[in-house]
């Protein structure tokens, strides 16, 4: 946020997590974003806090992204949200949210926005096309090959149609591509969990990932 004081009341208020203080932080955004509805980094906020508990409402985060995107079109990520959070929590993308993501990828210059893209869209087609799904994963990792989910979805399905091999390299492929691994008896007092880009590589391209989530890939490899 462009205002760090409100931000950091904010942080305070989430890190209290009762349902109380989560109340209180939304609506001390969305006052701010009703008087400076241009800054992104307040609308990433406000839509990642809907995501934690006892929020956990990713319909809201897509009504605010929507919302966000009236006054910010140009924000790659928020059509990135807006996408997983169909994809993973609301039953799958509609056809406009899909398209809107193909035009994004086709005016994207960055590889890993055009990665990232690539593996939603594999996810779209995972239960009705395991063709499209393998291409498009296939087509993600050789567009950006450091980041961790692609390579690791691709090489679990691997696994699962009996091609060990090539479904562990795969995996390790990805393993090598972790940059930050949250040690389970380590605290992070600088841990922001409605930064943006720390959510995106935590959830979408997992190059964030906690010490027990890690060794139970790495379990994968060595069976």
């Amino acid at each position: 946020m462009n205002d760090l004081s409100i931000q950091n009341i904010v942080n305070g208020l989430v890190n209290q997590s009762t349902e109380e203080s989560m109340e209180e932080a939304e609506k001390l955004i969305l006052d701010y974003l009703n008087k400076f509805p241009r800054d992104v980094d307040a609308w990433a906020r406000v839509v990642l806090l809907q995501t934690l508990p006892p929020f956990g409402d990713y319909q809201r985060a897509i009504s605010l992204l929507d919302s966000a995107m009236e006054y910010n079109d140009n924000v790659s990520y928020f059509t990135i949200l807006s996408s997983f959070f169909s994809e993973w929590f609301m039953g799958g993308m509609n056809d406009f949210q899909l398209e809107k993501l193909m035009q994004l990828k086709k005016n994207s210059s960055d590889t890993q926005t055009k990665a990232i893209i690539l593996y939603l869209m594999a996810w779209h087609y995972e239960s009705t096309n395991k063709n499209m799904f393998v291409t498009l994963v296939d087509q993600s990792i050789k567009t950006c090959d450091y980041l961790v989910m692609n390579w690791l979805d691709l090489g679990s399905y691997y696994l699962q149609n009996g091609e060990m091999d090539k479904g562990k390299l795969l995996i390790q492929s990805g393993l090598a591509n972790v940059k930050l691994i949250y040690k389970e008896d380590t605290c992070y007092e600088d841990y922001d969990s409605l930064d943006v880009i720390r959510f995106i590589n935590e959830r979408i391209t997992g190059v964030f990932m906690t010490e027990g989530r890690y060794n139970s890939i790495v379990n994968l490899t060595t069976t």
